[in-house]
């Protein structure tokens, strides 16, 4: 029984008792809950691929009510409650889930199996003290990049090293094309990052688009599938059936 009640109970509050087999809760949801902040949303982090397919349509059959899906996470509401079921990779640990995050005071999970919790070492303290120590593992330091304001308009602070840590993190990125752009700028959610032009792509010719024109996230969901056969074939987690191709 993990220990940490009250922080659990908001926590499952949170997700809407929606607590599949073989995952971890993980990231901003335990940031907020350990500062005593309110919960924007839960993401879910998979052991398997197996086991997200089965979280999906474990998602439909509680009537959860799938608003925006990507190539990388698939958002559920049910009222107020957002739950986030990520897919851009599986882990077998919560190790392995905080070697994919950006920031330490995100590296705190739930795994639900276990019925523990897991922090990174410096999780607590980090949050507590409202500290920004970037994690050069990130997949996605562009992400980390726009994120630092979020949390910077939270109170929390970032030192010059780790804000230059970030830059060249993101030097590290391939960037031929303006999809690469958009891809890195989305971060693990896969948001949609609309960048108009029909100039060829470059760095400066990026730098330049930037500078002259406030790129913006799309919102507004697609019409989502009403079963969850349909939406693993539209994000690529298994293949339509052959019958269906006819």
């Amino acid at each position: 029984m993990s220990s940490h009640t009250g922080e659990l109970n908001k926590i499952k509050q949170a997700a809407a008792d929606f607590l599949p087999a073989n995952a971890f809760i993980a990231g901003g949801a335990l940031t907020s809950v350990f500062t005593g902040q309110p919960i924007n949303d839960v993401d879910l982090y998979f052991k398997t691929r197996e086991a997200f397919i089965a979280a999906i349509r474990l998602a439909y059959e509680s009537r959860l009510w799938c608003v925006f899906a990507t190539d990388r996470a698939v958002t559920f509401k049910r009222g107020d409650d957002t739950i986030q079921l990520m897919h851009f990779d599986f882990f077998e640990s919560a190790a392995a889930v905080f070697d994919a995050f950006d920031f330490t005071v995100c590296m705190g999970a739930y795994d639900i199996d276990a019925d523990a919790f897991v922090f990174h070492p410096d999780f607590l303290k980090h949050a507590s003290q409202r500290y920004l120590k970037f994690h050069s593992g990130t997949r996605f330091p562009f992400g980390s990049l726009l994120r630092v304001m979020k949390y910077q308009a939270r109170g929390y602070t970032l030192g010059k090293g780790d804000l230059l840590r970030i830059a060249l993190c993101c030097h590290q990125v391939r960037l031929e094309s303006w999809e690469d752009l958009a891809a890195a700028i989305g971060g693990q959610y896969g948001e949609r990052v609309a960048l108009d032009t029909e100039a060829p792509f470059s760095v400066a010719a990026a730098v330049a688009l930037i500078a002259n024109t406030e790129f913006t996230v799309a919102v507004a969901p697609d019409d989502m599938p009403g079963n969850a056969e349909e939406l693993l074939v539209k994000i690529g987690l298994i293949k339509q059936p052959k019958d269906e191709l006819l």
